[in-house]
């Protein structure tokens, strides 16, 4: 048994090292690598906003397309399933869509003026 768990990592070990010379990058210590404190409240600041400007932009698509208010509660017994489900799909991905895309330009764009 202990001569397989040493095998498992070696071979472990062996595939971190091709994949770090692969990348140019060492081991993540679990954290965001190159990311400081600042750039990480820019990007944290964008991303809320974003959150906040996608979901009411959703909220609009959704009235102007079906003609009601989205649910408030997808939880709720009164609330149709299909709603519910279609409320939850759509908000997940675009509010999702729009964190990543503002984290990932903002980051760029503190990069770039940092530079």
């Amino acid at each position: 048994m202990s001569s397989t768990m040493e095998s498992i990592q070696e071979h472990y070990d062996d595939l971190r090292n091709k994949v770090g010379e692969y990348t140019g990058r060492d081991e993540p210590d679990g954290r965001n690598p190159g990311i400081g404190r600042s750039e990480s409240l820019v990007t944290y600041a964008a991303a809320i906003g974003a959150t906040f400007v996608a979901r009411h932009l959703l909220e609009a698509v959704w009235q102007a397309t079906l003609d009601r208010d989205p649910p408030k509660n997808p939880t709720s017994r009164e609330v149709a399933w299909r709603d519910a489900l279609l409320w939850g799909a759509a908000s997940g991905a675009v509010v999702g869509l729009a964190r990543i895309a503002s984290r990932r330009a903002s980051s760029g764009a503190y990069r770039s003026w940092r530079a």
